[in-house]
């Protein structure tokens, strides 16, 4: 089995290039660019204060991944992040193991909170409790992917005496990568994850949160070496120095826990790029999710060949 370092790109489920051709053509492209994943986003509605920011249309994450799954055949399906309270997790697991099932196992199962107070209101989840709803959420989720005959019984749901099946492809253990860029959000990874996937990270801030992750690990007596990491970035490729801008992502998923001053990985001349492929390799980085398609005013489908030669030439 290959060590190579995973490249994904996010689809155009939101903001500017949303529609239902952008997203066939990226999964297309992705797959027949030799990428190893595609992703999508996820926010149910689009609260009047966020228009701006997301823009209006916003297609259902878990519906797309359904779509993907039928056009594709090869590359992984994954979900930077799931927002897990929006859903009844019986519902959502069921969902995502159909969706394992047809894909012949290709779902990568992204995990989160929500950060966005107003959509929280909107959907009817208590903004303060939502950690808690997440966790156990989570628990029952695996429960259904593990057992025919689940049983549960916590402060937001209960329930047995019923049948869950089809699980997950042929009984694999449906990996779930937990976001969020808090010491809270890396205790929940080494309780609940597979991997962990951060978002708009400097690398000096993903060793500060990759160190808390590892004492977290050990604290639940788990190998640090046994989860995936993945990374949520950008993408600038500019021809001079004095082009390259300023990162436009959203800074929902981050908290000034590990903040620090560095430079925007993944946003800089050619060759920077390239360097930046290899020290995210460096820092023990699995997976890279690449968003150009849907970064907030630089929305793009002409970067696939470019991140394609840019990930030949960093051969990591």
């Amino acid at each position: 089995m290959s060590d190579r370092m995973k490249v994904g790109v996010v689809l155009p489920t939101y903001r500017r290039l949303a529609t239902a051709a952008n997203i066939r053509r990226a999964a297309r492209l992705s797959e027949e660019l030799g990428f190893d994943s595609v992703w999508v986003t996820d926010h149910v509605v689009v609260p009047e204060t966020s228009q701006d920011a997301f823009g209006s249309s916003f297609f259902e994450a878990v519906s797309v991944m359904s779509y993907v799954a039928g056009i594709t055949s090869r590359v992984q399906i994954g979900a930077a992040i799931l927002i897990v309270p929006y859903r009844h997790p019986l519902l959502l697991a069921k969902a995502l193991a159909t969706i394992d099932q047809l894909s012949n196992g290709r779902v990568i199962v992204g995990a989160g909170l929500g950060w966005l107070e107003t959509e929280s209101v909107l959907m009817g989840i208590p903004h303060r409790r939502r950690a808690g709803i997440t966790d156990e959420a989570l628990a029952v989720m695996r429960a259904c992917w593990e057992n025919e005959q689940p049983v549960h019984a916590g402060e937001h749901f209960n329930f047995s005496g019923f049948h869950f099946a089809p699980g997950p492809h042929e009984g694999r253990r449906l990996p779930v990568l937990i976001g969020g860029a808090s010491s809270a959000a890396l205790r929940r990874v080494a309780r609940f994850g597979d991997g962990w996937i951060g978002d708009g990270l400097t690398f000096e801030e993903l060793e500060a949160s990759l160190a808390h992750l590892r004492d977290a690990l050990r604290a639940e007596g788990r190998d640090p070496h046994s989860v995936e990491v993945a990374m949520r970035t950008g993408l600038q490729v500019a021809s001079s120095s004095a082009d390259v801008t300023e990162t436009p992502s959203e800074m929902g998923w981050k908290t000034g826990e590990f903040a620090s001053v560095g430079r925007t990985p993944f946003r800089g001349l050619r060759q920077e790029v390239v360097s930046d492929f290899r020290r995210a390799a460096e820092l023990g980085v699995s997976h890279l999710v690449f968003e150009f398609p849907v970064s907030r005013g630089e929305e793009s489908m002409d970067l696939f060949d470019t991140l394609a030669s840019i990930r030949e030439e960093a051969n990591v």
